[in-house]
């Protein structure tokens, strides 16, 4: 007999509010992992209305992945709160909807466009060199200069707009992204709209940033519909992202000028946030691992030859050590370890029911640290991800306990654009500098809003 969700065990909590008082947004992650040490792979949480069944179990978080749309789906308040705040996009479209959305999406995102536009990838690139080359032995907030390097690619890439958040100060679009997330986080946990009736100066805040990001978006639009105009070959063959969905929006009856604004609004979001953020948990994690910097530097010493930087498109997929780094850093420090999801008719996986809308909450990155998956879990081993190295780690290989990208028909349209900016600036990075931090590393904490993120950390490159 299928185990319901009142033979679950969890934390116990008070009358009413339930463990409400016990959660910290912040750490939430945490939390969720340290009870599933306690209660097991699948238990329930409840906060005030709200009945979570929280799952680690990575066999179950597969089959939910693999069963989007149809079976499941995004938690509709997780939908509520995007559409709120302006976001219509492929992230939180769903059914027939998020077909057409991911469609359009895979074509702005494929390999052909990448490599089309590195020249334009290779401009930020160089700057962030610039930037870092005139840092040497200097401490400097390495977060935020990722931050701006992923903006700025994101928005060549994605827009065909030209922007330079890493030269320029002041008050640019980057600034206003930052404001987004822990807001959007913190809606979508809150058991009342408090927002909607009583608005702090962080709401206020918010409301402000989507606005000048819309005005931002609003500007590509019609620079894009100019363009369609004044070059009508481009409605067949589109040169971004932006091409690519407006000439969707005119062609296709379900996508509207609010579905592209809130698709490239997912898009400059989901391209600044997670990659930026990926970027700096693997400096942070390097810091204390001065051997990995020395392989990373002989393989950049190797594939860059004379170069500072990758200059030629092709020879990305010869950075192997440095993907198997950035793989290693997703395993230990994901930027998205949770999903929020309900089921759209009652369903039975692994011996579980769960109900039609009832809401499940799965936590990721706890099946990638443990022993049953991975040898060795809390230790940092790129090499387990290379073939070649793999008798060398403690045995254990599992990788369906390893989802960063997510999984099923709704896997990250985004990955490889994401792969190739970590392989560029890492092996950018370790080819020029040596990473040392100028503070405590047990100082920095994972932050949960959203996505993952380090706290503040400083760093000072050492040139090599």
């Amino acid at each position: 007999m299928a185990i319901a969700f009142k033979d679950l065990k969890g934390p116990k909590g008070l009358p009413v509010i339930g463990s409400l008082h016990k959660i910290e947004l912040g750490n939430m992650h945490n939390q969720l992992e340290g009870w599933s040490d306690e209660f097991g792979p699948v238990y329930k949480l409840i906060l005030g209305p709200s009945k979570l069944t929280v799952i680690t179990d990575p066999a179950i978080i597969q089959e939910i992945l693999k069963e989007r749309p149809h079976t499941f789906r995004r938690m509709a308040k997780m939908d509520d709160v995007l559409s709120e705040a302006g976001v219509n996009g492929v992230f939180n479209a769903e059914g027939e909807k998020w077909k057409s959305h991911r469609r359009i999406v895979n074509k702005g995102l494929d390999v052909k466009h990448q490599q089309q536009f590195y020249p334009e990838i290779m401009v930020s690139l160089e700057r962030l060199f610039n930037k870092w080359n005139k840092s040497e032995n200097a401490s400097i907030d390495i977060q935020q200069d990722l931050l701006r390097f992923t903006v700025d690619v994101t928005t060549s890439l994605a827009f065909g707009y030209k922007m330079n958040t890493l030269e320029e100060d002041g008050d640019v679009i980057q600034e206003h992204l930052e404001k987004i997330f822990p807001t959007i986080f913190k809606r979508i946990n809150a058991p009342i709209p408090i927002w909607r009736y009583l608005r702090s100066k962080k709401d206020k805040e918010f409301d402000h940033a989507v606005v000048e990001i819309n005005k931002f978006i609003d500007e590509l639009i019609k620079d894009g519909e100019e363009r369609l105009i004044a070059q009508p070959e481009l409605r067949e063959k589109p040169t971004n992202f932006l091409e690519s969905l407006l000439v969707a929006a005119e062609e296709e009856e379900n996508i509207t000028n609010d579905d592209v604004r809130g698709n490239l609004m997912t898009i400059l979001m989901a391209g600044e946030d997670t990659t930026a953020h990926t970027l700096a948990w693997t400096i942070y994690l390097l810091a204390d691992h001065p051997d990995i910097q020395d392989k990373l530097h002989q393989e950049a010493v190797k594939v860059l030859e004379s170069e500072d930087w990758l200059s030629t498109y092709s020879k990305h997929s010869s950075l192997i050590y440095t993907e198997a780094v950035a793989l290693e850093t997703m395993r230990l420090k994901p930027v998205a370890p949770l999903l929020l999801s309900e089921p759209l008719e009652d369903v039975v996986v692994e011996g579980y029911l769960f109900k039609k809308g009832a809401r499940l909450l799965t936590q990721s990155r706890y099946a990638g640290i443990q022993d049953d998956h991975f040898g060795n879990p809390n230790d940092f081993l790129p090499e387990r991800w290379i073939k070649e190295e793999q008798g060398k780690c403690p045995m254990g290989h599992d990788t369906k306990a390893y989802i960063p990208f997510g999984a099923g028909p709704r896997f990250c349209p985004g990955k490889n654009l994401a792969m190739l900016e970590l392989k560029l600036v890492l092996s950018m990075l370790m080819k020029n500098f040596k990473v040392e931090m100028t503070g405590p590393k047990e100082e920095v904490s994972e932050i949960m809003a959203f996505t993952m993120m380090p706290s503040e950390y400083s760093v000072k490159l050492v040139k090599r």
